[in-house]
């Protein structure tokens, strides 16, 4: 009390005043825990960050492009669906779908009474190997066509060869110019490695490591604002500064042979991604290899891209099916050398691998794969070791080492386990009609779970007994959905198509010349030879073809066979030409009439297409192949009830 009244003493009226010499103690404020500051700052600088972004937002700033990289830049850069060709008058007006002599023309623009598919993937979807008649599109179109009479099914096959989702993303994009669908078939997932493949020919194993980590980083933040505006100014893509490296030793380079390329081992030989030709390849000793982050890259990359390409379709009210590719479980892997002296020792073990398998030697295999094994991730020794365990009646052994063998193989175009996983990953979502698991359907089919190369021709490629596999399962599944655009389709003993059309197919001894089923095989030897699309098999065909026709007095086959060839070359108004000469010359070649027809339907003529039809029908009445041709086009040509 005594304090408070001497110090009230010293106070004016209008406030407190203390004297000049009497010491003042200034106490702070209460302090924030470490905990609370650090909370405080990173609340800040989110609210900060938050503001930058939405402001980048209101000014229009977009977030990162679709990434699309190419393997093969003819196909990227001149897709086969965007060219519409007028035509001539003959010809009309009709969409250029489908790449190198997979030619499925369509109408653009909606048509009356049609149901419209389209298909996207890789070199699988596409019928690598044979002609578009033999491929699982349209064998899907042929099935669900039997059902649905009254609407004419258009199946239109966009796979591109060595496309991975990246593409499938872009060309998704620019169908919508082209009409509406009433479904998207998306069968991919074999190349989603090709990228990295590509990548690891010309990086060394940490930089390859590095570059794939960004991919992952930089497709998390894809949409940020600020993230794309920090690209821009502080950095630069990893491929402008490889391929800037490799422009200034292009000189020096030029002239020097790259002995480290890998004769048949690297997927891209001289034209890696992004067209960098003049890097050097690295040892193959010495590369990265493919292993869980890259298996997770591929799996994440298919995942973020078909998801976007199912938001499209949603947003179109589209269904989307996805298939799950099935690979070969017999196709040998690949692994490049390992160094040294060990290196040595490994490659001695697993060439002896064939010479023990000649000798049935399989506890010798088995010995040999597991002393690899010990050291490496190895995908020739677990391919070995699973021919070991196959020989010897031990099926699951084996077929678990064949999945690890691929896993692990440095050949890019396989569906690898994560990425099986992230395509069952869309099964059940919104917008997804159907999840096909192509590689369980496939081992359903042997005894002992293995796909053998009766229905998987190749690495990847399904054979033309694998289509009809396939395409009855998708057909199955569309039925199955019960849409209402489809409510008058009839029931279909699928299985039993499936099977009549195995039968046919293998019992062919020659080319079949009906347009819808010629498969374009050659059928001279004891054995019958796929197409290889991209080393002249095609042209050839083409130029034997047309050759025919330069001696005197071709006959009509020799012309009708033309008019097939000129078609798959895109040569439309070429084929209705030589089909009518054909018909010049034997006007009772009742299928030069059938031909024509089935090219005019495929261009939405199909007032011409069912007079063509009549006149197969005409000419051959017991043909029951021609009467469904007629029955189905007057049935599109009718007039709907109000």
């Amino acid at each position: 009390m005594q304090l408070l009244a001497s110090r009230a003493d010293t106070c004016p009226q209008k406030g407190l005043s203390l004297s000049a010499s009497e010491p003042v103690e200034l106490r702070a404020g209460p302090r924030l825990s470490r905990r609370r500051a650090v909370l405080f700052a990173l609340l800040t600088t989110l609210l900060v960050l938050g503001g930058l972004e939405f402001g980048l937002r209101i000014i229009g700033v977009q977030g990162a492009p679709d990434r699309t990289t190419t393997w093969f830049p003819d196909h990227i850069l001149n897709p086969p669906f965007v060219n519409v060709d007028a035509g001539d008058s003959a010809a009309g007006a009709w969409v250029r779908a489908g790449q190198s002599h997979h030619f499925r023309p369509f109408a653009p623009g909606d048509q009356p009474n049609s149901f419209r598919i389209a298909v996207f993937g890789g070199s699988a979807a596409h019928g690598y190997g044979v002609l578009e008649p033999a491929a699982f599109p349209h064998r899907v179109e042929q099935l669900l066509q039997e059902a649905v009479t009254d609407k004419e099914i258009q199946v239109i096959n966009f796979g591109t060869v060595a496309w991975s989702s990246q593409q499938l993303l872009w060309a998704s994009r620019q169908i919508w110019d082209l009409g509406s669908w009433d479904l998207i078939i998306i069968y991919a997932g074999h190349n989603e490695l090709l990228e990295l493949s590509s990548w690891k020919t010309y990086m060394s194993a940490s930089e390859h490591r590095r570059y794939t980590r960004a991919l992952l980083w930089n497709q998390r933040l894809e949409a940020l604002r600020l993230f794309q505006v920090g690209r821009k100014l502080l950095g630069r893509d990893r491929e402008a500064q490889l391929l800037e490296r490799a422009l200034q030793q292009a000189a020096v380079d030029a002239a020097v042979a790259d002995e480290n390329l890998q004769g048949g081992l690297d997927p891209v030989g001289r034209i890696p991604a992004q067209q960098l030709d003049q890097l050097r390849a690295i040892p193959a000793e010495q590369r990265a290899r493919i292993g869980p982050l890259e298996r997770r890259y591929a799996a994440r990359t298919y995942r973020h891209n078909v998801g976007k390409i199912l938001d499209q379709a949603r947003a179109h009210g589209t269904p989307l099916l996805v298939i799950n590719p099935a690979p070969s479980d017999f196709h040998d892997p690949i692994s490049f050398p390992y160094p040294g002296e060990e290196g040595a020792r490994f490659a001695k073990l697993l060439d002896a691998g064939e010479d023990l398998m000649n000798n049935s030697d399989w506890e010798g295999m088995e010995r040999n794969a597991m002393e690899v094994l010990a050291s490496h991730q190895d995908a020739r020794a677990m391919y070995m070791l699973a021919q070991s365990f196959q020989y010897r009646n031990r099926f699951a052994e084996a077929r678990d080492w064949y999945i690890k063998a691929r896993a692990w193989t440095e050949y890019p175009n396989r569906v690898v386990p994560e990425v099986s996983e992230a395509i069952a990953s869309f099964a059940g979502l919104d917008g997804v009609l159907a999840y096909i698991d192509g590689e369980a359907l496939f081992r359903a089919r042997h005894p002992d779970g293995f796909i053998e190369y009766q229905l998987v021709y190749d690495h990847c490629h399904p054979s033309v007994e694998g289509n009809y596999v396939l395409a009855g399962e998708v057909v199955r599944r569309i039925l199955g959905a019960q849409l209402e655009s489809l409510s008058s389709a009839n029931e279909l003993d699928v299985d039993s198509w499936v099977d009549r059309g195995r039968s046919a197919i293998t019992e062919r001894r020659a080319g079949d010349p009906r347009l819808w089923e010629w498969d374009g095989r050659d059928y001279s030897g004891d054995n019958v030879v796929y197409i290889a699309d991209f080393q002249g098999d095609w042209r050839n065909i083409r130029d034997a073809q047309e050759q025919a026709l330069a001696v005197d007095n071709p006959s009509a086959m020799d012309w009708l066979w033309a008019g097939n060839g000129r078609f798959f070359d895109y040569e439309l108004p070429a084929a209705l030409q030589a089909w009518e000469q054909a018909l010049t010359i034997d006007p009772g070649l009742c299928l030069a009439f059938a031909n024509k027809s089935w090219a005019l339907r495929m261009v939405g003529r199909r007032v011409e297409a069912l007079r063509y039809a009549r006149a197969a029908l005409s000419c051959a009445p017991d043909n029951l192949e021609y009467q469904d041709f007629v029955a189905l086009l007057e049935a599109w040509l009718a007039p709907r009830p109000q």
